[in-house]
């Protein structure tokens, strides 16, 4: 029969099925270990340039230069981190009285309202919810961290096989690749720029924000300017609403303690300053680094930390620029029309 199949093609059918068992196989039970490898891939894609530069041109032994790299890796990203992370722990008891107060607050101003112009926006029992939900998101976010530090040591071991093998490791990516070897390399530097553009511009563009909303509350005579500094880079990590998350309380507590100048500054100088600077940073910092469009990182973000929590906030986006990559290497190496 003309339309029999042969059987080395049923053969290679069976041990594709195989491998794709096997693999699902791993990957189910390594999914843990998921972060590990992003922020592996992270370091690599970081890293990569500059140990080359310093094994193949500067002759440099290669445990010589990741134990240089290693260090540079924890006094820039580890480092403050964990100080970013020690100084939230060390400010959990402030923060979940702040929310305390923040209910207070919104309680009287919608009170008064209430009483002078009969207006009602939200429920006392809304309120109360709401503060509650905030008293609880804040301790998650602080027990995520601890997985942050797990993910940050075997980021670094699965980082130190890839980096000491790395000739090795290329050529077998590219030999299993199944794309044009043009297209391998074209994806390859497509997403090298993309990593980096996520896991530096983002975290950049957080740390300004803070610093700048840290001098317009220290302009008002706030107090607990470390714990406010840390609430402003961690909400300017968030999209759409960002940086508003530290500044907007921060006003509420102001207003209801009689300082109302002091309020309205906080709020005008959260929208002028510390927003364009988020939109400055982005249409040139972040522009300069990589054309990530906003969606992309609005979205990943959210899917981001569903899945990886707070290092979801740099994951997320990278998976999902990741995803519209492939699809046009796909159409680059598979569609006829150009």
């Amino acid at each position: 029969m003309k339309n029999k199949i042969s059987a080395k093609v049923i053969h290679q059918i069976l041990f594709i099925l195989i491998i794709i068992a096997l693999f699902i196989l791993i990957i189910s039970q390594l999914a843990v270990f998921l972060p590990s490898l992003l922020g592996a891939v992270t370091l690599y894609a970081i890293t990569r340039n500059f140990f080359l530069y310093l094994t193949e041109k500067k002759k440099w032994n290669s445990w010589l230069a990741f134990i240089l790299i290693f260090v540079l890796a924890l006094l820039i990203i580890a480092a403050p981190v964990y100080l970013l992370i020690e100084l939230t722990y060390s400010k959990v008891q402030t923060a979940i009285s702040y929310c305390e107060k923040i209910s207070i607050s919104l309680n009287k101003i919608l009170n008064d309202l209430q009483v002078h112009y009969g207006f009602n926006l939200f429920s006392k029992e809304n309120i109360i919810e709401f503060t509650g939900w905030a008293s609880k998101f804040i301790p998650d976010v602080l027990n995520s961290t601890i997985n942050s530090i797990i993910v940050f040591f075997f980021s670094f071991f699965i980082f130190f096989f890839m980096i000491m093998n790395i000739r090795s490791m290329e050529s077998t990516l590219m030999k299993w690749s199944p794309l044009k070897d043009n297209n391998s390399i074209k994806l390859a530097q497509r997403l090298k720029t993309m990593i980096q553009s996520n896991a530096i511009g983002i975290p950049a563009v957080a740390l300004i924000q803070g610093i700048a909303g840290v001098i317009g509350y220290a302009i008002v005579g706030v107090d607990n300017l470390w714990f406010w500094f840390a609430a402003t880079t961690f909400a300017s990590m968030i999209p759409i609403i960002g940086s508003a998350l530290a500044y907007i309380p921060i006003a509420i507590l102001l207003f209801t303690s009689g300082q109302n100048w002091q309020a309205v500054f906080v709020v005008l100088y959260g929208i002028l300053v510390i927003g364009s600077i988020d939109n400055i940073c982005r249409f040139t910092l972040l522009k300069k680094l990589d054309n990530v469009h906003p969606l992309i990182t609005v979205f990943g973000v959210i899917f981001g930390m569903n899945i990886f929590g707070f290092l979801g906030l740099i994951f997320g986006p990278i998976l999902l620029s990741s995803f519209f990559l492939l699809l046009d290497v796909y159409t680059d190496e598979f569609s006829d029309s150009n």
